[in-house]
């Protein structure tokens, strides 16, 4: 079972996943920013759909007093899934996202 000291890590690896999905051809290009010092991690998206310009974040995640934080996610699957599938146990996984009145019913870490 993954450790508090490898949460880093594994959500690395997960996002870093993400990059393999552009192409050479991609007008839209994804890429990732850690910062392990703040405990934030995010995957990013930026360029051209036609006349429109996209960027944002599609993910984003932060390690607060040693949950894992899902903040963001603008994935079909889901990356607390992804997580989930990595090792790290569902009881430390917060759905940042969800409003606290509901997170009790996602099957994650209740947290208010």
């Amino acid at each position: 079972m993954a450790t508090e000291l490898n949460y880093p890590e594994i959500i690395k690896k997960t996002l870093l996943e993400y990059l393999k999905y552009d192409s050479a051809d991609d007008v839209i290009k994804s890429s990732v920013s850690f910062d392990d010092e703040h405990g934030n991690y995010v995957l990013l998206q930026a360029g051209w759909r036609g006349d429109d310009y996209l960027q944002g974040a599609v993910i984003h995640v932060q390690l607060i007093d040693g949950k894992v934080w899902v903040q963001y996610d603008g994935t079909e699957y889901g990356v607390a899934n992804e997580l989930v599938d990595a090792g790290i146990p569902t009881a430390d996984i917060v759905l940042g996202f969800r409003h606290p009145s509901v997170r009790q019913y996602t099957g994650f870490a209740v947290v208010v």
